[in-house]
């Protein structure tokens, strides 16, 4: 299989992860960028770190079919970690893979990352809506794919977009009945694992389920809890229906999207509908994904050394 990798979508966090697990593996890394000089100081900072360990920068535009067909060429695989609305993962990807088709290339990994986005109905999610939309137009093309499902990234769980802890107000606040598990794994592990699928025959044509973690919301509280040392009042916001009504309702009167995104997502894990139902973790046992607890510890180290 390659030991040549595309990976578009490299200056974001977790682009540039991957880009840096397929280093680790002395996999020949091209980054795609649209910029050579990126105006975001993140993504120029994750360029340059790429760059000084010898990945190759192509210049691209998912909207310029010739800067992809120039950027695919001599790829034998493509990992596709863009973000963005419909003009990113269907056109631009579609435009990415058109010009992989052209040049021969064998793998292509779409921008998927999340729980089982197939299991869930049209509506319940909008951008898994449109990745459901790509990967029919995956699936129909000669070049062969690997659909990455990881679950809900834990660093967003804990996170204020998560949703789910208000440090401000020490609560913790979910829909539904708190005993429906889920699958979390780390951004790091995530993308330890795609380096590992690109490149593995195996996986061909094959959906990947990995997590780090699997627990339901009572869990994640008490693990929280019991690690970071800080009380959090729990909080059930209503049932799992009464949270779908209000995704519908918000729907209607929402002047952004972004508006119930965020609750689009917990319904997935809270429903139960976007539950991994084949964990593969065991294909590469040298990798070792860092539950719940491991990451608040790391994390804690962290601050503590600050």
């Amino acid at each position: 299989m390659a030991h040549s990798v595309l990976v578009a979508g490299a200056t974001g966090m977790l682009g540039s992860k991957i880009a840096h697990a397929l280093l680790e593996k002395n996999v020949e890394v091209m980054v795609l960028t649209r910029s050579l000089h990126p105006s975001s100081p993140k993504s120029a900072q994750h360029l340059a770190q790429l760059q000084s360990r010898g990945a190759q920068v192509v210049e691209g535009d998912l909207n310029n079919m010739e800067s992809l067909l120039k950027a695919t060429e001599g790829a034998p695989a493509v990992i596709s970690a863009v973000q963005g609305e419909f003009d990113i993962i269907v056109q631009g990807q579609q435009n990415l893979l058109r010009a992989a088709e052209k040049n021969g290339v064998r793998r292509f990994v779409p921008s998927d990352f999340s729980m089982n986005y197939f299991k869930l109905a049209e509506g319940d999610n909008d951008n898994s809506d449109i990745r459901r939309q790509f990967a029919e137009l995956l699936k129909a093309s000669p070049v062969a794919h690997t659909f990455m499902l990881n679950g809900a990234f834990t660093e967003v769980e804990v996170s204020p977009w998560g949703g789910l802890i208000d440090q401000e107000n020490s609560t913790f606040s979910y829909w539904g009945d708190g005993e429906t598990s889920f699958d979390i794994t780390t951004i790091h592990d995530t993308a330890r694992y795609t380096a590992e699928a690109v490149l593995d025959p195996v996986l061909a044509n094959q959906v990947f389920e990995v997590a780090g973690d699997v627990l339901t919301m009572k869990e994640f509280l008490a693990i929280y809890q019991e690690t970071t040392g800080r009380h959090l009042t729990e909080r059930r916001l209503g049932s799992v229906q009464e949270l779908k009504d209000w995704i519908e309702q918000k729907k209607r009167t929402a002047s952004s999207p972004h508006e119930y995104l965020g609750q689009q997502y917990h319904y997935a894990l809270v429903s139960g509908k976007g539950k991994l139902d084949n964990l593969q973790n065991d294909r590469y046992p040298y990798i070792q994904p860092l539950t719940l607890k491991q990451f608040l510890e790391g994390e804690s180290q962290k601050a503590t050394q600050r």
